[in-house]
């Protein structure tokens, strides 16, 4: 098994089956986050995206996170998350401990109009923006039997790669600060945040991490942001706006510049016409 395997059957369950699958890591992640999986970490519906947006929606979602790896040790459940986004929740074992779980999500609540009257008036959301986002969601939730099916193949495929990962040799400083960017680098980090995290200062890191990539820090986290939106433009319908904020840009304009500095062409020309 391989992770280009694991992400070919992913994409397959996106494209085919039209599920929207994401992957969420536990901590000190060594198999979702190093690779070319960690694109799957983000939910690309519409109405997740606005949310994700506003600073405290998005750290009330990151903080639910938490709850539902608790709930994934007593196995699979389905529910409804606190914006009113109806999914189902797989556990991601490695043996017998659990280190993080796929979501199948992106379906309506029957009440949602309440969950978003709830959000818009706790985080100051326009109704009618989150209105309108919430039709991005789908009206029919599949039958569980049938995600089941379709997603246990992969929570093996997963628990099986942590198993054969779970030996590593000692990592780098720079090894650290690369699986750091990969899990966070949506978010503003800058170097101060680096110098506080892995308590060393910014000369001694910036040297080893410039030396070891080839690239300064924000030069990097802008690589890693532009990869998930290749990703993004090429296997869902968000718009440019959209795949910008989620990757990590507050500004759609500058992604695009950022987007065709590494790529040569415009977001939009990618999605026609991938290189």
């Amino acid at each position: 098994m391989s992770i280009e395997a694991i992400k070919n059957y992913i994409l397959y369950l996106k494209r085919e089956c039209f599920l929207s699958v994401t992957l969420h890591p536990l901590g000190e992640d060594t198999v979702i986050v190093p690779s070319e999986l960690i694109s799957f970490n983000i939910h690309e519906n519409s109405y997740c995206v606005l949310i994700k947006t506003n600073k405290g929606a998005h750290c009330h979602c990151v903080e639910r996170q938490e709850k539902v790896l608790k709930k994934c040790k007593e196995g699979a459940f389905s529910g409804v998350c606190y914006a009113g986004v109806k999914e189902f929740v797989y556990p991601i074992n490695s043996g017998e401990r659990v280190v993080g779980f796929i979501s199948v999500s992106g379906y309506k609540a029957e009440n949602g109009g309440e969950y978003i009257s709830s959000v818009s008036e706790k985080y100051g959301i326009l109704k009618q923006d989150l209105t309108s986002a919430y039709e991005s969601l789908k009206s029919v939730t599949p039958e569980r039997e049938y995600v089941d099916t379709l997603i246990k193949p992969l929570c093996d495929m997963l628990e099986l790669e942590y198993l054969k990962n779970k030996v590593k040799n000692e990592e780098t400083l720079t090894d650290k600060i690369i699986r750091y960017l990969k899990q966070n680098h949506t978010r503003n980090i800058n170097s101060e945040e680096i110098s506080s995290v892995f308590g060393c200062s910014r000369s001694k890191w910036s040297r080893e991490f410039n030396k070891a990539v080839g690239m300064s820090l924000r030069e990097y986290i802008n690589k890693l942001r532009v990869e998930d939106a290749k990703t993004l433009l090429l296997n869902s319908r968000l718009s440019v706006t959209e795949i910008a904020y989620s990757v990590g840009f507050s500004d759609s304009n500058y992604f695009t510049n950022i987007f065709k500095k590494y790529t040569g062409a415009s977001p939009r020309s990618f999605r026609k016409y991938p290189c």
